[in-house]
């Protein structure tokens, strides 16, 4: 009897503790426990700095037409990261020099303001070549749609080629930021209509290559977005009529440093409220699109990238229609730490 009672024991024993462990795992997986609250670390953020827009530039009404019909959630907070400014230097003059040296300008610059200087030169094509000495980001700007002959016999290069002509180009005079040297890129085939450059059908019928190089995004996910909508903090436009650096004929650099090692998490407003902000007409139109009413097919979170210095990167949510050109941003942080 001592044994087989005994066995019986055994046996209850062991079931109750599978079926105690299995009811304790189950517990905390439904029942977790809640994260720590938001860091807020940098305590109560400057709002982003939006252009002005008028009610031209403004679509008269919104309409929601997402799959789900609805907004999506995109969690609680969000990181936010500190932006260091750049500092004036005794060598930004000389660095400057030396840099425009690179791309061929040796004459002195003109000087438009006490950060902003301005080089030219006339071969192979008409260039100027305009700087803020403080932060080095620069245009690089040439008179290629009064060229007929980049339209004749144009061999357009690939996407993955002018990716990496661009990223040379910045390499060659140390301009290339880590954040964009391992970062992918965005390719438009354009074709000169009328002394303009519109959309071309494929690479074939393109006479030149646009291309818009921005940030790795945010945990990789989290895209960057600029006042201008898509444009990158790098964009170039590409000939296939010349080889080499001459190939770029226009470049812009608009790229502020992030301090990726200190960041802090902020709570964040709704998806839902955001919309209501947009629909009330409070948001910031990066593109009207062809419609007076916009019509949004998709909502996201990303983060907004000042071309002028700011202080923090912070989100936003992204309402777009890609078919129609419609794109706009609200603030994603809860109102309370702004």
């Amino acid at each position: 009897q001592a044994v087989k009672y005994g066995s019986i024991g055994l046996v209850a024993l062991i079931v109750g503790r599978v079926l105690i462990t299995g009811f304790v795992a189950y517990w905390k997986a439904t029942h977790p426990e809640p994260p720590p609250p938001p860091t807020v670390g940098f305590g109560k953020l400057p709002a982003l700095r939006f252009d002005k827009k008028t009610i031209s530039d403004k679509p008269s009404s919104y309409k929601l037409e997402t799959a789900t019909g609805t907004t999506s959630e995109f969690g609680d907070r969000a990181k936010v990261y500190f932006m260091p400014k750049s500092a004036a230097s005794l060598l930004a003059d000389q660095n400057a020099k030396t840099v425009a040296s690179k791309y061929g300008f040796v004459f002195k610059p003109e000087v438009l303001g006490t950060e902003i200087y301005r080089w030219t030169k006339s071969k192979p094509i008409a260039s100027n070549f305009k700087m803020n000495i403080r932060n080095m980001n620069f245009e690089f700007t040439t008179n290629y749609l009064s060229h007929p002959e980049f339209l004749v016999n144009s061999e357009t290069p690939t996407g993955a080629k002018a990716v990496k002509q661009v990223k040379s180009f910045l390499k060659k005079s140390d301009l290339l930021p880590d954040d964009i040297s391992s970062a992918s890129a965005e390719i438009v085939y354009l074709k000169s209509l009328g002394g303009e450059l519109a959309p071309a059908a494929s690479q074939s019928d393109a006479d030149f290559i646009q291309v818009d190089i921005d940030r790795v995004p945010i945990d990789e996910v989290y895209k960057m977005y600029s006042p201008e909508g898509y444009k990158a903090s790098v964009r170039a436009i590409i000939t296939g009529s010349m080889s080499g650096a001459d190939s770029i004929v226009d470049l812009e650099m608009n790229h502020n440093d992030i301090d990726y090692d200190q960041s802090h998490t902020y709570p964040l407003r709704s998806s839902l409220s955001a919309w209501k902000i947009l629909q009330a007409g409070e948001g910031y139109i990066a593109s009207k699109g062809k419609s007076d009413q916009a019509i949004i097919r998709k909502v996201s979170l990303g983060y907004y990238d000042d071309f002028e210095e700011q202080d923090y990167l912070q989100p936003i949510y992204i309402f777009e229609n890609e078919d129609d050109g419609f794109l706009g941003y609200v603030s994603a942080l809860d109102p309370k730490y702004v």
